[in-house]
């Protein structure tokens, strides 16, 4: 949300700084890959940069940036973070924007903080790693401003198939994960939405299982499978984001609002 205000007679517009803030982690799927396609004419991968109206950006919701500024949230909402690859439309503006159509107060502003990196294992997120300690620094960073970590939406596990043990091990590496977040963030309540993946091939099945089954409090599980899959059999088509973004709002609306 944005106000007016006057400095040395020039006007600037500031950024009101959100009171409710969602961290968005995981790979690929919640990085966002809708709309990603091959431009033939380039031989590159580039976004489409169809929006759909429930991605539509909103002034009272906003994101974290890399360099931890607080600005208008816009698809697609990892592209400086997940840099790897070329980002499009993922589940965290469908989402918010269907929060925000619940929330009763003018006054509500909802921080979006992107973390995720596509391509990456549980085990590339455990406690000390690059990405978990900047998935801790920058929740840290997002709450200076007065807000609270409303929940984690996570959304990952496609790496984790194709090997036997890390699927097998998978639910405990979760629960440890959970724990150690919940703790770091001094947050032992933090309510966790997870996604189990509705792709990847392999040992899938025992992912999902332990994804579903994952037995902690203020954790519940928004399952992604039969959601429409781009070609590559991998990642969700910008119809399916925006379906799996409205799921895990009223995941959130229905248990912990």
């Amino acid at each position: 949300m944005e106000k007016e205000s006057t400095i040395s007679g020039e006007k600037k517009l500031e950024i009101k700084t959100p009171n409710q803030i969602f961290i968005l982690s995981g790979q690929s799927n919640m990085a966002g890959r809708g709309g990603v396609i091959k431009d033939h004419h380039t031989d590159r991968w580039v976004w489409d940069q169809i929006l759909p109206p429930e991605c539509a950006p909103n002034p009272s919701i906003l994101r974290l940036s890399s360099d931890l500024r607080w600005e208008q949230a816009h698809e697609p909402l990892h592209s400086d973070i997940d840099t790897n690859k070329v980002c499009g439309v993922g589940p965290g503006m469908a989402f918010a924007n269907a929060v925000m159509n619940r929330l009763n107060k003018d006054s509500d502003v909802i921080g979006l903080v992107p973390c995720a990196s596509g391509g990456t294992a549980i085990k590339e997120w455990e406690r000390g790693s690059h990405l978990y300690e900047t998935m801790v620094k920058r929740t840290e960073e997002s709450l200076k401003s007065g807000g609270e970590t409303k929940a984690l939406l996570w959304y990952q596990g496609e790496s984790d198939v194709l090997d036997i043990h890390d699927a097998e091990s998978y639910g405990s590496n979760m629960d440890r994960l959970i724990k150690n977040l919940r703790q770091d963030l001094n947050l032992p309540s933090l309510p966790i939405i997870q996604v189990a993946i509705a792709s990847g091939g392999g040992y899938i099945d025992k992912v999902r299982e332990a994804q579903l089954g994952l037995k902690l409090s203020n954790v519940v599980c928004v399952d992604a499978k039969g959601l429409p899959l781009k070609p590559d059999n991998l990642h969700l088509t910008t119809e399916a984001q925006v379906q799996l973004g409205l799921s895990l709002a009223q995941a959130y609306l229905s248990n912990f609002c």
